[in-house]
């Protein structure tokens, strides 16, 4: 597959911390401010540039912005004593604060509301799914990548309202997930330690109050042990020459899910990577054949992903893929040439193997955003389509969830749209296993995937004769290791450098 898509495996799973305390005394009391913060906490009001929040309190202002960090939290109070609770990756703006209504928005990420209100006043929580009305009550309301909105009520009366118009009122113990569809039908809410069980996907936003990167991310691998069906760990040399400790771990979050954690450890430096997948169908108890089924193959398969979900960090910058209605199709048969499938790895020969332009069937999905730092990079949407060239690329609203783009929730162009791109694959280096992705958007911007086959003295691994090939990438990650360096124009000279030992990844269809 000649897809940009493709190749884009490997790294690393955090968890997010939230660390309480009480504001710091002001001399003249204001309706909001961010009492404490924990790592990279960062501020944006109308008309003036992200700084950092190096010294709270801060006080907020109507249209203010705050953006946490993938280990990072904060906490927020209001003047009546109202608390919320900012997990990782979470990104929200305060719209109104006055005494009789506090308003806002949570675009991306995790918020606890603990909120304490005067008679008369009102509270509430917008989402790109759902609008909650809140007075004296404690919940949590969690947004996923697209907007899919997960609300828990622990205490009070919750009132929540999605897009198309219906209300509900929430009872103490329930919880009610809103999508681009609408709402759902309550049901019992987890318990707190249900959600660190089940969640394991979402533990960059956690409440586990450690104090340290490592200790954060290798603590909540370490907890997730008894779920795992697959483990792996050692050291490993890089493609610069440094050691580190690789784990990896393959879990069952869900009766129909799967779950690939890889956590990578330099000296000063933690890079992750995660892979949900939710299947069509409850998985049986052996699921390596499942697994290594998920590149596709010649048959249409009784399992299949009906839905996805990764994400990627180096703890300063983040990239996150989600996408939905997933369904099987024979891209070699349909009548678009550019989305035929060439080579795929198969898990029973143990190699690449030629299709020879015979059936093969690919999971293709309706609706894909994919997310930079929180924002929408790009993305698609169709009904049941058949072939790449029937998605439809979005421009001004999220495929996943329909609401429109702003510069706050998207990457927009000079003509006020989503920017969009051009991608170019190559194999720079003819005596090498090295792929290149490159990126270019009408916006100026890129964004560059580097991946490498390496020995285990971390060098580059020497290409067979006839150049470099995807086949040949894949080929060789069977015998050696995976190193996938991403650089991009928002990470600010950063990058997300990610190593793995290959075959799960192989295994599980997630390198390609």
């Amino acid at each position: 597959m000649s897809s940009a898509e493709f190749n884009r495996a490997p790294a690393f799973l955090l968890a997010g911390i939230f660390l309480a305390a009480e504001p710091a005394a002001q001399a003249q009391p204001v309706l909001a401010q961010v009492a404490r913060t924990y790592g990279i906490v960062q501020l944006q009001g109308p008309f003036r540039e992200w700084t950092t929040i190096a010294a709270p309190p801060a006080a907020l202002a109507e249209g203010d912005q705050v953006r946490t960090g993938p280990l990072a939290s904060a906490v927020v109070t209001f003047a009546d004593g109202s608390r919320l609770e900012l997990g990782s990756d979470t990104s929200f703006t305060l719209e109104e604060a006055s005494a009789q209504r506090v308003s806002m928005k949570v675009s991306m990420g995790r918020l606890k509301a603990s909120v304490t209100r005067q008679e008369g006043a009102r509270f509430e929580v917008r989402t790109p799914m759902a609008v909650c009305f809140v007075r004296g009550t404690e919940f949590l309301v969690i947004v996923a990548a697209g907007g899919r909105t997960t609300v828990d009520l622990y205490k009070g009366l919750l009132g929540v309202a999605d897009q198309r118009g219906h209300e509900i009122l929430l009872h103490p113990g329930q919880r009610l997930a809103i999508d681009v569809r609408g709402m759902a039908v309550p049901e019992r809410a987890p318990s707190l330690a249900e959600i660190q069980r089940q969640d394991f996907h979402a533990g960059m936003r956690r409440e586990i109050g450690l104090d340290a990167a490592k200790r954060a991310a290798l603590a909540a691998a370490a907890r997730e042990l008894e779920l795992a069906e697959y483990q792996q760990g050692r050291v490993m040399i890089g493609l610069n020459g440094e050691r580190m400790r690789v784990e990896q771990y393959m879990l069952r979050p869900q009766a129909d899910q799967f779950e690939f954690v890889s956590l990578s450890g330099r000296p000063g430096s933690l890079d992750y990577f995660y892979y949900l997948g939710t299947f069509n169908r409850k998985l049986p108890t052996d699921i390596g054949p499942i697994l290594s089924g998920l590149a596709g193959g010649p048959s249409s398969p009784d399992y299949y992903l009906s839905a996805y979900e990764t994400g990627r960090s180096n703890r300063a910058d983040s990239i996150r893929e989600s996408a939905q209605g997933g369904h099987p199709v024979d891209v070699n048969g349909n009548s678009d040439l550019a989305d035929n499938v060439d080579w795929y790895f198969d898990g029973s020969a143990n190699r690449s193997v030629a299709t020879g332009g015979g059936r093969f069937y690919e999971t293709l999905f309706d609706r894909y955003g994919f997310y930079v730092n929180g924002k929408l990079k790009y993305g698609w949407s169709g009904s049941n389509i058949a072939s790449d060239s029937e998605r439809s690329a979005a421009s001004n609203t999220d495929p996943l969830t329909g609401a429109s783009l702003d510069a706050a929730n998207a990457y927009l162009d000079s003509s006020g749209l989503l920017a969009t791109r051009v991608v170019n694959e190559t194999f720079p280096d003819p005596a090498r296993v090295h792929q290149r992705v490159y990126e270019s958007y009408t916006d100026g911007s890129f964004m560059s995937w580097d991946n490498y086959s390496l020995d285990s003295q971390g060098r580059v691994v020497g290409s067979a004769p006839g150049g470099g090939s995807a086949a040949r990438l894949n080929d060789a990650l069977l015998q050696y290791n995976y190193e996938q360096v991403l650089t991009a124009s928002e990470f600010g000279g950063r990058k997300i450098d990610l190593v793995a030992q290959p075959r799960i990844l192989l295994e599980a269809g997630l390198a390609k």
